[in-house]
């Protein structure tokens, strides 16, 4: 009798050792009675794609490259809604997670997005992945700028030719009915909100010509050059205007414009006439 009851205590003993290593395991702990079938979901590496440098004096560029400074959400696909938030900062506190088999989305994301705007800007990523049973799945997020950078270069010499000048773009869908302008002496650029696919956005070049450069004949001293220019996101792009002087007699005041897209190397440049309004 003793040796029979000997056993049995080391029997039981073993196995609530195994079910203490069980419960110690993030990934497979199914819970005593439990029907629902788990994997593990772990995250690998966070990275940072952004093609905007530098930024402005109103943004640090440390700030959106650090992704410590990122927020993690794991969300169900089936149900839409949140499994877990986190900072990325503090993954290992988290993760790996045990999480009921089927598929999810991680979305990693810093900062906000507006229509346009100088203080801030969305870099955002996400990744879906498929928790099987017994497993666990390791995934890792890249994460981009949802805008596309715009700002414009006033070559000193417009300066010559008239006493004001402003450029204003308007007509992405986050924009609305609103619109970001340059002044003459504005150098700071706009972040902009996209769509996923770029978007055509429409540009106006309005000037105030000074009385020496008027055309022959004219009765204003207002014009304006009109424009479109693709937008994508992550890109930055950037409109250089110059003008181009002739007397009267032979054109009067034309304007070059280059559309510099710095991420691409490419530069697209010609010549429009004024229209004086």
């Amino acid at each position: 009798m003793k040796l029979k009851h000997l056993i049995s205590c080391v029997s039981l003993g073993a196995a609530v050792a195994l079910s203490s290593c069980m419960s110690e395991d993030p990934g497979f702990d199914f819970g005593v009675g439990s029907d629902k079938v788990y994997g593990t979901l772990n995250l690998g590496t966070l990275t940072v794609d952004s093609e905007f440098d530098p930024l402005t004096r109103a943004l640090s560029e440390a700030d959106y490259r650090n992704t410590g400074n990122y927020t993690v959400r794991v969300v169900d696909m089936k149900s839409g809604s949140d499994v877990m938030e986190f900072a990325y900062a503090s993954m290992n506190d988290y993760l790996p997670k045990a999480l009921e088999i089927g598929s999810y989305t991680i979305i990693a994301s810093y900062g906000a997005e507006h229509p346009f705007s100088r203080d801030e800007f969305l870099v955002r990523g996400e990744t879906t992945v498929t928790v099987n049973a017994n497993t666990e799945q390791t995934v890792s997020v890249s994460c981009s700028p949802t805008c596309g950078k715009l700002s414009v270069d006033f070559d000193a010499a417009m300066a010559t030719y008239f006493d004001d000048y402003s450029v204003t773009y308007a007509g992405t869908q986050a924009m609305g009915s609103q619109t970001c302008t340059w002044a003459k002496a504005d150098t700071a650029p706009w972040y902009v909100a996209l769509a996923a696919n770029g978007e055509t956005v429409n540009y106006t070049i309005k000037m105030t010509a000074k009385a020496d450069y008027l055309p022959e004949g004219s009765t204003t001293n207002t014009a304006e050059v009109t424009g479109t220019i693709q937008l994508l996101r992550n890109k930055a792009h950037k409109l250089t205007i110059a003008p181009n002087y002739k007397p009267s007699t032979e054109g009067g005041i034309s304007l070059t414009i280059t559309i510099d897209e710095s991420t691409n190397d490419k530069e697209i440049t010609w010549e429009v006439p004024v229209t004086w309004i």
